[in-house]
């Protein structure tokens, strides 16, 4: 089994001799996400509750959705 001391396992990455930076989050990644994860998740979310609230609204008569709120 390879043990490796402290040291070696927090040393950065090395290709070909050159030490590779750590990963980090930039504002260009906040930004990928917001447009690719978060926006298309509450875009479909608030699909779901549309068409949540026009089914309460026509067949049971209540009203059961964020629209109500409004």
């Amino acid at each position: 089994m390879l043990s490796l001391s402290k040291h070696e396992a927090a040393a950065k990455p090395r290709v070909r001799g050159q030490a590779l930076p750590r990963r980090r989050f930039t504002f260009h990644a906040l930004v990928y996400f917001l447009g690719l994860v978060a926006a298309p998740v509450l875009a479909v979310a608030l699909a779901l509750d549309a068409a949540l609230w026009l089914m309460a609204g026509r067949v049971i008569q209540g009203c059961y959705s964020v629209f109500c709120l409004l």
